[in-house]
C-alpha cells in the first residue's frame, strides 16, 4: 500500500517496502516534482534567471536592468550568464560566469571586484560594478543591421 506524498499541490502514490512492481510512474512523478521544486530555492538576495536588452555600441557605463547587490547584506557571489548578440552580418554567442566579492573597506570605485570566465565569442560587452552593488556594462559596435542583443543572468549570492 502506497504513501501519498504530495509536492507543489500534486499529490503521489508513492512506494513503501513490499510493494508490488507498478509503482514507477508514481516514485518518478514526485522524483521530479522534488528536483524542481529544489533547482527553485533561492537565497533572500540570489537573482532568478532574468533576460536584459544589451544595446549596440554602448560607451557610457550602463545598469544591467536588475543585477544589483545590495553592500550591505550581500558579500559574494556567482553570476551565470549568457549573451547573444546579431546583425546582418556578425553573431556573437558568449556563455559564463562572473564571481564578485564585496570589501566595505576598499576605497571609493574599488569595492567591488569581479572576476569573469566564459566560452564561446567574446560578445563585446565589459562589465563593471558600482560601489552600490550595480553591474554595468559597455558594448562594442555591431555593423550590419537588425541588430539584436540579449543577456540571460541569474546569480547566488553569500551572505554577510
Amino acid at each position: 500500500m502506497s504513501t501519498n506524498l504530495t509536492v507543489n499541490n500534486n499529490t503521489f502514490a508513492y512506494p513503501v517496502p513490499g510493494d508490488e512492481p507498478g509503482w514507477g510512474e508514481g516514485a518518478t512523478g514526485w522524483a521530479v516534482e522534488v528536483t524542481e521544486v529544489l533547482n527553485n530555492l533561492q537565497g533572500t538576495d540570489d537573482i532568478p534567471e532574468t533576460s536584459f536588452t544589451v544595446a549596440n555600441n554602448n560607451a557610457v557605463a550602463t545598469d544591467v536592468v536588475g543585477l544589483v547587490f545590495n553592500p550591505a547584506s550581500v558579500r559574494a557571489g556567482v553570476i551565470d550568464y549568457s549573451i547573444y548578440r546579431s546583425t546582418s552580418i556578425t553573431e556573437l554567442a558568449e556563455k559564463g560566469k562572473m564571481e564578485i566579492i564585496y570589501k566595505n573597506g576598499a576605497s571609493s570605485g574599488t569595492k567591488w571586484s569581479i572576476g569573469r570566465v566564459f566560452f564561446g565569442d567574446d560578445a563585446g560587452v565589459v562589465f563593471t560594478m558600482t560601489d552600490a552593488g550595480q553591474v554595468q556594462y559597455t558594448s562594442t559596435n555591431l555593423s550590419g543591421t537588425g541588430y539584436s542583443g540579449i543577456m540571460k543572468f541569474e546569480a547566488v549570492v553569500t551572505q554577510q
